[in-house]
């Protein structure tokens, strides 16, 4: 008999809210694995009100979503081993992973679910040559910085937006007294801005720098200027700071599936889908790993009805 009933790989929301999902299906022996030593993902980061409307029935701050998951997680008696990389996956269902207490261990189960989520990576959207200069990170690297290690990448602050969460970033900039010297946008802001994003700045005057690229960036240790060129007249500005965040690309979390040989979405770069299912009989995935960018324009991504799709496979292939 294998080890467990289902195990789910990663402990972000969508994870968790699949196992929530397959255990009120009446599943028993479920197993969260998470490589991180805490639980909720990326979704920790994020202190402003949009999240666990569909679980909850009110939008709540992410540190307060992962806390209600994680509360209902301990409710149901769900495993979770934290601190713990998967090492190999394989096509007879055996998972290999390791953790300091117990080693390198094999576990199997009748169906895995695959939530690894996205990861930040540069993908030649940003094209200006960092230099090694300090003061540079990521969106999603300053949002780390702020909400779980408490303090700022830099006082004097310019940001290459794509989306809401360089909007977002900036907000959260100002109200740690930080200084936003410019969000630099390669549209106009009205091509851009949607009802969320204006809600997210309303309030706070953060200069929009439309039309423009950062194309070039100077500094000695630390980067102390960037030059901005306007794309439409090609007329250059520079502008003073101590930080620049870059807006790159969110990319699945795939490298423990690509021997599977599971079809592909080539758009999404993460596993092909159908009602959570992939093309393999028994392995399912949810969250970031199947939606990779599109995750930042929608409202709920959690795993509740993968979780289910899942339990319903257990049970048709039990009875």
């Amino acid at each position: 008999m294998p080890n467990y009933d289902l195990v789910i790989i990663g402990a972000g929301i969508a994870g968790m809210t699949a196992a929530i999902g397959a255990a009120k299906e009446g599943i028993k022996r479920i197993l969260i694995i998470e490589r991180e030593n805490y639980v909720g993902g990326i979704i920790n980061q994020f202190i402003h009100n949009e999240f666990g409307k569909k679980l909850i029935g009110e939008l709540v701050t992410g540190p307060e979503y992962v806390d209600f998951v994680e509360r209902q997680i301990n409710e149901l008696g769900i495993q979770i081993v934290l601190d713990t990389t998967v090492l190999d996956v394989t096509k007879d269902n055996v998972i290999t992973y390791v953790n300091s207490e117990e080693g390198v261990k094999d576990i199997t189960a009748i169906s895995i679910i695959f939530a690894m989520g996205a990861k930040e990576r540069y993908s030649g959207n940003v094209v200006i040559p960092t230099n090694g200069l300090t003061g540079i990170f990521t969106v999603g690297e300053a949002h780390r910085i702020i909400n779980l290690e408490g303090y700022l990448p830099g006082r004097k602050t310019i940001i290459i937006a794509k989306d809401k969460w360089g909007f977002i970033v900036a907000r959260r900039l100002i109200i740690e007294a930080g200084s936003i010297e410019g969000i630099v946008i390669e549209k106009t802001f009205k091509e851009m801005a949607d009802a969320e994003i204006v809600s997210i700045i309303d309030g706070f005057d953060i200069p929009i720098i439309q039309n423009s690229r950062v194309i070039e960036i100077e500094g000695n240790n630390r980067i102390e200027k960037v030059k901005i060129m306007n794309l439409t007249n090609e007329v250059i500005e520079e502008k003073e700071c101590d930080s620049l965040l870059l807006s790159v690309g969110f990319f699945p979390e795939t490298s423990i599936i690509k021997k599977l040989d599971i079809k592909m979405n080539n758009e999404i770069a993460g596993p092909k889908v159908v009602d959570f299912e992939t093309s393999i009989d028994g392995l399912f995935a949810c969250g970031n790993i199947i939606y990779g960018e599109n995750a930042f324009h929608m409202k709920e991504t959690d795993g509740i009805e993968c979780g289910i799709k899942a339990a319903q496979y257990i049970k048709k292939v039990t009875n």
